[in-house]
């Protein structure tokens, strides 16, 4: 049991746009994730590690959307145990996330900066039949925040695999709160930024085991949990559970672990008014 302690660039020919100072885009990263739309979807590509990823994070969601926002997910069943929960899925990729959490009965909109990426995975929704999950080119700050009761504000945002990607962290922070109804959920997985960290994701991962591209990760964007714990709580988020996890890249399998110094996950929990 879960413990409770209390990108739209406008669509164009060029994916590329003047970003401004407040902006979580990275020209730079927006690029390198382009050039990999088309193989999001290949099992055995450049991304094999996140489709086995979802065998750990989609329960991990899961158990925390149940712990914590139960009122949320009251009309769920055994089989679509999400139906009812309002999901946004920021830096979706081509959806390797968002449609396992739709198939949970979640309403999911996947949002990303890159056009290609979104191409891919509207295709991909289409080959499926996916009734309740929608992509859209966009980030955080294209997103208007609407009044704390409006109905169009999500329960849970996930930010999988995300921030360390991001260009302004402290930005994408505050507006992913801005979005979120209070007592939502925000669900972050990421990478610590220590030595074992460069070790194990980038020297190992990218350039001896070659399970990722050369340059998908660039270390000093890394945040240790203090320091994205810090940037939550200015945000009225709480702390509901961090977990360290380890990918074992020859069985492809990733595992919870009781450190934090590689990779984490990190669950926070928006405060409701007056708290």
């Amino acid at each position: 049991m879960v413990m409770c302690f209390k990108r739209t660039i406008t669509a164009s020919q060029s994916f590329c746009r003047n970003i401004s100072l407040k902006s979580t885009v990275s020209v730079e990263e927006l690029q390198k994730f382009n050039a990999m739309a088309n193989k999001w979807w290949d099992a055995d590509g450049p991304v094999k590690p996140l489709h086995s990823f979802n065998k750990l994070r989609v329960p991990f969601l899961e158990r925390g959307i149940h712990s914590c926002q139960k009122p949320v997910v009251a009309n769920a069943t055994l089989a679509r145990p999400l139906t009812g929960c309002k999901i946004l899925d920021v830096g979706c990729g081509a959806g390797i996330l968002s449609e396992n959490l739709s198939r949970l009965g979640a309403s999911v909109t996947g949002i990303d900066p890159s056009e290609n990426n979104i191409r891919v995975a509207l295709q991909r929704a289409q080959k499926m039949n996916l009734k309740n999950v929608s992509y859209a080119v966009k980030t955080v700050e294209d997103i208007n925040p609407p009044n704390a009761d409006s109905p169009t504000l999500f329960d849970v945002i996930v930010a999988s695999e995300v921030i360390e990607h991001v260009e302004n962290q402290t930005l994408f922070v505050k507006k992913c709160s801005e979005l979120l109804k209070p007592g939502g959920s925000f669900f972050i997985t990421t990478q610590n930024r220590t030595a074992a960290s460069w070790a194990f994701v980038i020297f190992g991962a990218e350039y001896v085991f070659n399970i990722i591209p050369r340059g998908t990760h660039d270390w000093n964007k890394f945040l240790t949990p203090d320091e994205l714990i810090f940037e939550a709580e200015k945000n009225n988020f709480q702390l509901r559970q961090l977990r360290g996890y380890f990918y074992n890249p020859i069985l492809d399998e990733w595992t919870w672990s009781k450190s934090t110094s590689v990779n984490y996950a990190l669950h926070v929990q928006k405060a409701p008014p007056g708290e």
